[in-house]
């Protein structure tokens, strides 16, 4: 922590990048001392950095601006390496004239890449994009050859997608060339599964215009496109079936009754047969066949490319081409498929797939007790919410605003009843902190779209008390006031208090006794859960430090205590809260997948990030606080605490019993509604035995030698493990390592290379638990490499900004050394300075936009500026890491980066 006084009082420059892990420092304001208090951790990526005011990128020998005018009596250097994230490539014909080129032009010029992988680039059409390397000649086709497995996914996200000026379509082609699935790029987000193992070409096309792209191999994620409804070949649906909407207005095509001759004639205009419906409803129609399918494909103007010898496949085929081409059409408000539906365990939102954390504490057998009730309320106190948010519409209970402070506000006024999140960044990098914590509460679910909620069915009660600065304690005592219906500064109470409150925020303190609002609101009988803190710390932390506060550290997907949480004595429990891994091998980072907004582009666009911290990990409390909850209104925090010390609401981690880095455990969803429900209800009859596995699949990449596989019983009963083994041919092993008579429980995976031929390759095998009552699979990706494929992000320039004026003092090239960038800053002078890095594919002069890499110093992913004054000496070892911000989008125009990093304030 670097430390220097303002006006006699220290300040503490760590990150105002509230998207990044924001510790807590202090500024003064006249003579109020404002304290920033986010507790987030997302892996680092500069939104779309400038590279320089000028736009002049430096040439990959340019060293920079060796004159700092800070202090010319101080002259150090500072040096260090960024490492690449596992997985990343790079597009090998990008616009930047600086970045090593190799034409990927052809078939007979693919580039080689690894499987799983992240991979940026950029496609135009010739006069098309920014002035480079590709402006003229043009860059349209991109082509790439890997080992693809089955049931992979590969997914595109266009940067820059405009539906009428920049269109990009990725091409799954088999080893002879031909196409064998296509996307038609019509959203941002498009993505194709594989059927079979074998080697593919990959071909990303401009259609249009210009774009960067990033490019997602993965193992186990299932997304969806994020246009509408998603249709894949490998969903269950009638083939041959569409149902229609027509609009209300076009009465000429529109079927007038419903076996009436205008249904008849509206069905074989389009080439299809009427089979079912009326005016007031949607219609069913049907695809002929022979000549009368070849006429609907006429009537649409539709092209078909993809062709298969079965029959039923084909079918399946050709009705996804007509509901893509019926969507098209403007007489038309709605075409999908007839699904077939099933019950379901699991809510079926688009991106639930990637929501690993919640399967981790057992939430889809708790949803089975539960998905929460409309009367329980959580209040999120935090930056406020964007309320027009889709996955949180009809989600939000009235709230209110608490910034005293019209600067920290940001909205032109102090308190009021809105508290709409404006941002908290004025150069358009707002973290939208509060959305992100809200939607992992109670983002609306099991609708088909967005993400899912811890406790879909409950309400949030947005609070908005963190600014533009921050927050005060006062102000956020007053929003504890009013969530508990007592006595605030709004003059105001709810018509309902809300049961849970959740502070994803914090900050030191000397003291763990609470402040008159938090006890008086846990007498009200409300539950009041904190993020315990990301630095690494076991000092005391406001708010979850206090007495009667639940205080909530961070676990990875690995069950592992996540590298940034704080641990203690004061830490009661653990939840999910990521790290920058991407160990199930989905080709994300294992995040906190919830929703989000980006205002990089000035107005605020919508869609889903991932973000680490134990502001991610608090929120899986407070949903399942509010599961409890739904089905003993009248818990009360006492009863709480008393089920939290008897391990009711818990698996044991760590050392035996409450420990100092888990509290009492990892919470278990499904154990903690059951507990609640038990002290007002008689004991439900056991459940099923069934086993489960965590994580769901496992990818070792080129590196690791050995992982964990934890087996539970996520039932009741008798359950045991017959027997392990995998189609590997002897290069992984499965070892128990802490397992009971049983079976169940921690075992080791461990691959060996040695026994493999000596050439490079990507494997894959199924690991099959046979247990008494299930059988599970869990698929496994492994690389060997004997030639240089080394990770790769793209060509990188380095940059030193002054983190008071946000001016760039120096630029350099970063040069990439046996898989590291490595960089060099000359006579810095005296200062506060931020040192990030990231790739300009597109040659706009900016870096780190949407598909391009970009990191930020400090580890393990927060921004900590760097002090020189006039006792410093040279530093080296500045080391940090760079990755591939990722895109997942609520809707065609979102240009919302996965990861993002705010611009300190000062």
């Amino acid at each position: 922590m670097v430390v220097r006084r303002i006006n006699g009082d220290p300040m503490y420059f760590e990150c105002h990048a509230r998207a990044v892990m924001t510790m807590t420092y202090r500024f003064t304001r006249g003579n109020q001392i404002v304290r920033f208090i986010f507790v987030t951790l997302i892996s680092v990526v500069l939104v779309a950095c400038d590279v320089s005011r000028d736009n002049d990128i430096p040439p990959a020998n340019t060293t920079g601006n060796d004159n700092n005018d800070n202090n010319t009596n101080v002259a150090v250097v500072l040096s260090g390496s960024i490492s690449i994230a596992p997985g990343s490539a790079i597009d090998s014909d990008v616009n930047d004239p600086n970045s090593p080129y190799r034409a990927n032009n052809s078939l007979a010029e693919a580039q080689t890449i690894t499987n799983p992988a992240t991979l940026g680039g950029y496609v135009n059409l010739s006069g098309f994009g920014r002035a480079g390397r590709s402006f003229a000649a043009g860059d349209a086709d991109d082509y790439y050859i890997a080992q693809l497995f089955a049931n992979q996914s590969i997914t595109v996200t266009v940067a820059d997608f405009d539906p009428a000026a920049n269109r990009v379509a990725l091409f799954l082609l088999d080893e002879n060339g031909d196409v064998v699935l296509h996307t038609n790029a019509d959203s941002q987000t498009d993505v194709i599964n594989v059927n079979a193992d074998g080697i593919y070409y990959l071909k990303v096309s401009a259609l249009s215009g210009a774009s960067r792209y990033v490019l997602t191999l993965g193992l186990s994620g299932q997304q969806q496109s994020a246009s509408g409804a998603a249709i894949s070949v490998d969903q269950e649906f009638v083939p041959g079936e569409v149902i229609v909407e027509y609009k209300s207005g076009d009465n000429a095509s529109r079927p007038q009754t419903a076996t009436g001759a205008s249904a008849i004639t509206a069905a074989s205009l389009l080439g299809l047969e009427y089979k079912a419906g009326h005016v007031s409803r949607n219609l069913l129609l049907k695809l002929g066949s022979g000549n009368n399918l070849n006429n609907a494909f006429s009537a649409m103007g539709i092209q078909r490319s993809i062709k298969t010898a079965d029959s039923k496949e084909q079918l399946k085929l050709d009705t996804i081409e007509i509901v893509k081409a019926l969507r098209k059409r403007p007489d038309i408000v709605s075409a999908r498929l007839n699904y077939i539906r099933k019950p379901f365990l699991i809510p079926n939102d688009e991106y639930y797939n990637y929501q690993w954390h919640y399967p981790q504490i057992d939430l889809p057998q708790a949803w089975d007790v539960t998905t929460g009730s409309n009367n329980v309320v959580v209040a999120v106190i935090d930056t406020g919410v964007l309320t027009n948010h889709p996955d949180l519409q009809g989600q939000l209970a009235p709230g209110y605003d608490f910034i005293r402070d019209p600067d920290n506000a940001g909205d032109g006024d102090g308190i009021d009843n809105d508290p709409f999140d404006v941002g908290d960044d004025t150069n358009g990098n707002s973290s939208f902190h509060g959305t992100h914590v809200s939607g992992t509460i109670a983002a609306a679910s099991n609708n088909s779209n967005g993400v899912a909620g811890v406790a879909w069915e409950a309400r949030v009660m947005p609070l908005r008390a963190l600014g533009r600065f921050g927050g005060t304690d006062y102000d956020i005592e007053q929003a504890v006031r009013f969530a508990a219906q007592l006595p605030n500064d709004s003059g105001t109470v709810p018509a309902r208090k809300a049961d849970v409150i959740n502070l994803s925020l914090g900050g030191p303190t000397n003291s763990i006794t609470p402040p008159e609002a938090f006890r008086l609101a846990r007498e009200a009988g409300v539950i009041v859960v904190a993020a315990a803190g990301n630095e690494t710390s076991s000092g005391l932390n406001y708010p979850a430090s206090l007495d009667g506060v639940v205080s909530v550290s961070a676990v990875t997907i690995r069950n592992s205590l996540a590298p940034y949480s704080n641990f203690g004595n004061t830490i009661d429990i653990a939840a999910p809260g990521g790290s920058s891994t991407d160990v199930n091998g989905d080709g994300y980072t294992d995040g906190v997948l919830s929703t989000v907004g980006s205002d990089a582009n000035g107005s605020i666009q919508l869609g889903f990030a991932f973000y680490q911290g134990t502001s991610m990990a608090s929120p899986h409390i407070a949903g399942v606080a509010a599961l409890m909850k739904s089905v003993n209104s009248s818990l009360t925090p006492g009863e709480y605490d008393q089920l939290l010390v008897n391990g009711e609401l818990t698996d044991d981690l760590g050392a035996l019993g409450r420990d100092n880095q888990f509290g009492h455990g990892l919470v278990n969803a499904y154990k903690a509604v059951i507990a609640a429900r038990n002290l007002v209800e008689a004991p439900a009859e056991p459940r099923p035995p069934f086993a489960e596995v965590q994580p769901a699949a496992l990818n070792f990449g080129a590196i690791d030698v050995s992982m964990e596989l934890n087996i539970v019983n996520a039932g009741d009963g008798d359950l045991q493990v017959l027997q392990i083994n995998s189609d590997s041919n002897g290069w992984l092993s499965v070892t128990g390592i802490s397992v009971d008579a049983n079976g169940i429980g921690r075992y080791v995976v461990q691959v060996n290379r040695q026994t493999l031929p000596a050439v490079t390759q990507t494997y894959s095998a199924t690991i099959t638990i046979t247990t008494s009552v299930n059988v599970i699979n869990v698929p496994v990706l492994m690389q060997v490499f004997v030639e240089d494929i080394a990770d790769n992000a793209g060509f990188h320039y380095a940059l030193l900004k002054d983190s008071v004026s946000q001016i760039i003092v120096q630029k350099v090239a970063a040069q990439l050394i046996d898989g590291e960038y490595q960089f060099t800053f000359r006579n810095v002078g005296a200062g506060s300075y931020i040192i990030s890095a990231g790739a300009d594919s597109d040659n706009d002069g900016r870096i780190c936009e949407v598909a391009e890499a970009c990191g930020a110093y400090l580890m393990p992913s927060y921004i900590v500026p760097i002090v020189i004054d006039g006792n410093s000496e040279n530093r080296s070892g500045i080391n940090f890491e760079t990755s591939f911000n990722n895109v997942i989008n609520a809707d065609n125009t979102i240009q919302l980066p996965m990861i993002k990093l705010n611009q300190p304030l000062f």
